[in-house]
C-alpha cells in the first residue's frame, strides 16, 4: 500500500520537546515592524485616514439591519465560544504548557493594548449600527482593542500545538472580529494594532519558550518518497555538514542507495533571514530574488541538479521530489560511495585529484553555472577516485560573474586552508587562467564566503592575505 512504513526501517534523529524556529523568528521581526510602520502612519496621517474611511463606509448603512446584526453578533459570540471551548478542552486533556503560553500572551497582549489604547488619537465616526437589544453583544465597545490584542495573541501562540485547518480559522475567526469591530464601533487604529500588538506578543511567547519541533518526521519522508514512486527499505539521520536542510541516507527497496534531504518552513524561513542580512549588508553579493514558495525553492534545486548533470558534470542523479507534513518537502538522489574533501587527510588530495576537481569546476563555469556554496563538504570524492559536484541548493543557472568569480575564490580558499596556499592556486591557474582567476580576487573577503570557509580563515589569520597575493601574481596583477 503507498505511504505504508511498517516494512521501512526507520532510524530517526532524536528530537526536543521543544524548539526555538528560525519561521517564528521571522515572524515577530515582520510583525514588529509592521507595527512600527503603523504607528508612523497613526502619527503622521491618523486623523486624515479615520475621518475618510468613516465616510467611505458609510455605505454599509444601506444593507438591511438583519444582515449587520446577525454578521456581527454571530461572529463575536462564534469567537467566544470557539476560545472558551479551547480553553476548556485543554484544561481538560492536561496540556497545561499549552495554557501557560497562550494564557501568557493573553495577559501580555490585552496589558500591552490598554496601554496604547490610552495614548490613542481621537476616532472618527460610527460606520454602521447595531441593534443593542442583546446587551454586551452589541456594544459598540466590544470587542476593544485590547479584546482584539486577546484574540490574535491566543491564536498566534497555540497555532505550533494545534493542526493546520485549526489555524486557519482561529485567524479566520480574528480576522472577522477585526472587521465586525472596525465597522460598528468609532473607526480608528485600535483594532488594526490591536491584532498586531497580540500578534507580536504571541509570537514572542513562542520564540521565547519554543514551541513543538515542526521537522518532518522519518515517517512521513517514506511515505512522502513512496507516493512519488520511490519506496524506501532503510531510513537513517545523517551526521553530515548539510546547510539549510535535515539529510538522512536511506536504501530504496530495489537496493540504491540515496541521499535525502528534507526542506521545511524553518529551512525556508532561515533563508529569508539571511538574505535580508545579506541585503542590509549593501554588498555586491549576486543574490537572486527569493523565490514565492518553498515548493520553488525545492524545484529550483532540482532544476539546478538537472541541468548540471545534463551538460556532464558529475553529480548525483536526482531520483525523486515529494512532499513530507508538516509543510515540507523532500529531495532524492543516488548516493556516492565516497566522502567530502572536508572528511579527507590531506594526502588523499593528491594532484590529480585537484585535477579532477577543477575540470569540474571549468566545466560548471562554461555552462554559466554558479555553485555558490563550493566548499570542501559540497565536493565529494568517490570510491574510484572521481570528484563529483553535490548539494545545488543555493545554485544559479545563467550565473553572473560575480557569482561565478565567487565560486573561485570559495574553493580556491577552502583547498589552500588544507592543502597549502601555492598548491591549490597553481591548479587553479592551470584550469581557468589569469582570465579566471583576475575577478575573483575582488571576492577573497569574509563576507563573501561561506561560514566553513571563514572559520577555517579565522583559524589561519593569514589565510586569506596569502591567497590574496598568490591570486594577484597568478593573475599577473
Amino acid at each position: 500500500m503507498i505511504g505504508d512504513t511498517t516494512e521501512t526501517v526507520i532510524v530517526d534523529a532524536p528530537q526536543a520537546n521543544t524548539v526555538r524556529s528560525p519561521s517564528d523568528i521571522l515572524r515577530l521581526g515582520v510583525a514588529t515592524v509592521t507595527l512600527l510602520v503603523l504607528l508612523l502612519v497613526q502619527w503622521l496621517f491618523g486623523d486624515t485616514l479615520t475621518t475618510f474611511v468613516s465616510q467611505l463606509l458609510r455605505g454599509l448603512d444601506a444593507l438591511p439591519q438583519w444582515i449587520i446584526d446577525v454578521v456581527i453578533v454571530g461572529t463575536r459570540v462564534l469567537v467566544v465560544v470557539v476560545i472558551f471551548g479551547g480553553f476548556v478542552v485543554a484544561l481538560l486533556e492536561g496540556r497545561i504548557r499549552f495554557l501557560f503560553h497562550t494564557g501568557l500572551a493573553a495577559a501580555v497582549a490585552g496589558g500591552l493594548a490598554w496601554v496604547f489604547d490610552r495614548f490613542s488619537p481621537s476616532a472618527g465616526s460610527q460606520a454602521v449600527h447595531v441593534s443593542n437589544e442583546l446587551g454586551p453583544l452589541t456594544d459598540t465597545g466590544f470587542p476593544s482593542g485590547p479584546g482584539i490584542a486577546v484574540a490574535a495573541a491566543i491564536v498566534t501562540a497555540s497555532a505550533p500545538w494545534v493542526r493546520r485547518r485549526w489555524r486557519r480559522a482561529g485567524w479566520l475567526l480574528v480576522w472577522g472580529l477585526e472587521f465586525t469591530r472596525f465597522v460598528s464601533g468609532p473607526v480608528s487604529f485600535d483594532p488594526l494594532r490591536g491584532l498586531l500588538i497580540g500578534w507580536i506578543v504571541g509570537s514572542a511567547v513562542i520564540v521565547l519558550f519554543g514551541a513543538p519541533s515542526r521537522r518532518p518526521t522519518g515517517a512521513s519522508i517514506v511515505r512522502g518518497l513512496a507516493a512519488v514512486g520511490v519506496p524506501l527499505a532503510r531510513l537513517e539521520a545523517a551526521s553530515v555538514d548539510a546547510r539549510g536542510s535535515t539529510p538522512y541516507f536511506a536504501e530504496a527497496t530495489d537496493g540504491t542507495k540515496l541521499f535525502v534531504k528534507a526542506l521545511g518552513e524553518d529551512q525556508r524561513s532561515a533563508d529569508i533571514m539571511f538574505r535580508i542580512f545579506r541585503y542590509a549588508t549593501r554588498r555586491e553579493l549576486g543574490d537572486e530574488r527569493p523565490f514565492s514558495s518553498l515548493r520553488r525553492t525545492v524545484e529550483h534545486e532540482a532544476f539546478v541538479a538537472q541541468t548540471a548533470q545534463g551538460v556532464g558534470v558529475r553529480t548525483p542523479r536526482f531520483v525523486g521530489l515529494a512532499t513530507a507534513e508538516p509543510s515540507a518537502f523532500v529531495l532524492a538522489y543516488e548516493a556516492i560511495d565516497g566522502k567530502s574533501l572536508d572528511r579527507l587527510e590531506p594526502e588523499q588530495l593528491t594532484d590529480a585529484v585537484l585535477d579532477d576537481i577543477w575540470s569540474e569546476v571549468r566545466l560548471l563555469r562554461a555552462h554559466r553555472i554558479a555553485h555558490r556554496d563550493l566548499r570542501l563538504a559540497n565536493v565529494f570524492l568517490s570510491s574510484e577516485g572521481e570528484a563529483w559536484a553535490i548539494d545545488f541548493g543555493f545554485s544559479e543557472v545563467a550565473a553572473s560573474d560575480v557569482l561565478l568569480a565567487n565560486d573561485i575564490a570559495e574553493l580556491t580558499t577552502s583547498l589552500a586552508s588544507v592543502i597549502g596556499v601555492d598548491r591549490s592556486m597553481h591548479h587553479a591557474l592551470v584550469a581557468i587562467g589569469p582570465d579566471g582567476l583576475l575577478p575573483a580576487i575582488d571576492r577573497l573577503h569574509p563576507w563573501a564566503l561561506s561560514g566553513a570557509t571563514r572559520t577555517a580563515t579565522k583559524e589561519q589569520p593569514e589565510l586569506l592575505d596569502a591567497v590574496r597575493t598568490a591570486m594577484r601574481a597568478a593573475a599577473g596583477v
